[in-house]
C-alpha cells in the first residue's frame, strides 16, 4: 500500500486498486482481475491493521472488478458496490464478450476475457451520484466527514464513475488514459462517444488534486490531468476526422475498419479487432445522431456516408 495523502493509498498493478481507510475498516477501489492479486490485496489490507469492509467499482470490465468474487469469498461480509448498469455485467460476465462479438461468443473470445478464471459474484449496493458514507453505507446529497464523493462519468462504459475520497484523491477509473498507453492505443474503447466527450468536459469543473488511472505507473497532479484530457480529446477527434475523410464516398464499416487499421498501424489480434469494431462503431452512431453522417442500404449492403 502507497500513501497518496491521508488516509488514501494506492496498490499498483495492471489495474492500480485504491484504499481508503477509516476507523479500521478500509474500502478496496477497483480490485483488480481474479487470479492471486485479490488474495494479496486482503494481506496488505490486513497487515496495515484494516479490516477490508467494501469494494466499489468504477466500471463494468473484469479487469477492474474481477477479484471482488474472491474477496467476498475469503471475507463474506464484504460489500460489493457498482452502479447499477455496471451491475448487470458484473453479475452476468458472460455479457461484456457478448455484446463485443455481436452474438454469442465463440470459445476463443471466452478464453480471451479470462471468464473461466473470474468469479461470478453478486453487487450487494448500488452507487448514485452523490456522497457515500461508509459508516452508515447511506448515499446523501452533502459532503460529511469520511464521505467519498460518487461522479457519474458515462463514455468508457455506461456504468462508469469516479470517487474522490476526502484527501481530494481522484480514482478516475478508464475516463482518461494515460499518456504512456495514448502512445500505444490512441484509437480508444469507447461505449458511447457522446457520453465520453461529455465526461471529459465535466472532468475540467471537479476539484481534485491528485487522479489514479485505471492503467498508468504514475499518480498525476490535478494540472496534469487537465493536459491529459486534452490530449484524451485529441485522440477521439483524430479518429473522427479520420473516419469523416473516409466517408466522402460511401463505404461499409468492415472497410472503414480496415483503413484505420492498417494507416495507424494498430496492432491487433482477434479480441482487438472486436474492441476496434465496437469502438468504430460507438463513432459511427455518434455521427449519425448528430447528423453528420448517414447510412445507405443497397444491394445487400449498409454504407454510411458523409453528408
Amino acid at each position: 500500500m502507497k500513501k497518496i495523502a491521508g488516509n488514501t493509498y494506492y496498490i499498483r498493478g495492471g489495474t492500480n486498486t485504491g484504499i481508503y481507510v477509516y476507523n479500521d475498516k478500509a474500502i478496496i477501489i477497483d480490485p483488480g482481475l481474479s487470479g492471486t492479486r485479490p488474495g494479496r490485496i486482503i494481506k496488505k489490507i490486513e497487515e496495515s491493521g484494516y479490516i477490508p469492509e467494501y469494494i466499489i467499482n468504477t466500471h463494468e470490465h473484469d479487469d477492474h472488478y474481477g477479484g471482488a468474487g474472491q474477496i467476498k469469498d475469503k471475507i463474506p461480509t464484504v460489500k460489493n458496490c457498482s452502479s447499477a448498469f455496471a451491475a448487470v455485467y458484473i453479475e452476468n460476465p458472460i455479457l461484456f464478450p457478448t455484446y463485443i462479438s455481436g452474438g454469442k461468443c465463440c470459445r476463443e473470445m471466452i478464453e480471451v476475457s479470462k471468464l473461466e478464471e473470474s468469479d461470478i459474484t453478486t453487487v450487494d449496493s448500488i452507487l448514485k451520484p452523490g456522497y457515500f458514507n461508509p459508516v452508515t453505507g447511506e448515499i446523501n446529497k452533502d459532503k460529511a466527514d469520511n464521505t467519498i464523493e460518487i461522479i457519474e462519468l458515462k463514455g468508457h462504459t455506461e456504468g462508469s464513475m469516479g470517487f474522490i475520497t476526502p484527501d481530494g484523491v481522484f480514482f478516475a477509473g478508464d475516463v482518461l488514459v494515460g499518456e504512456e498507453m495514448l502512445e500505444k492505443f490512441d484509437f480508444l474503447f469507447t461505449f458511447d462517444v457522446g457520453a465520453q466527450i461529455e465526461s471529459l468536459e465535466k472532468l475540467k469543473n471537479i476539484d481534485y488534486e491528485y487522479m489514479v488511472l485505471g492503467h498508468s505507473k504514475k499518480i498525476i497532479t490535478k494540472e496534469e490531468s487537465t493536459e491529459l484530457i486534452e490530449k484524451n480529446r485529441a485522440a477521439m477527434d483524430k479518429y473522427i476526422n479520420q473516419i469523416m475523410d473516409i466517408l466522402k464516398s460511401p463505404v461499409n464499416s468492415e472497410e472503414i475498419l480496415k483503413r484505420i487499421i492498417n494507416n495507424n498501424n494498430l496492432k491487433h489480434r482477434y479480441k482487438e479487432y472486436l474492441f476496434f469494431r465496437s469502438a468504430l462503431m460507438s463513432i459511427l452512431n455518434y455521427l449519425i445522431d448528430n447528423g453528420k453522417i448517414e447510412y445507405i442500404l443497397k444491394d445487400g449492403e449498409l454504407l454510411y456516408c458523409a453528408i
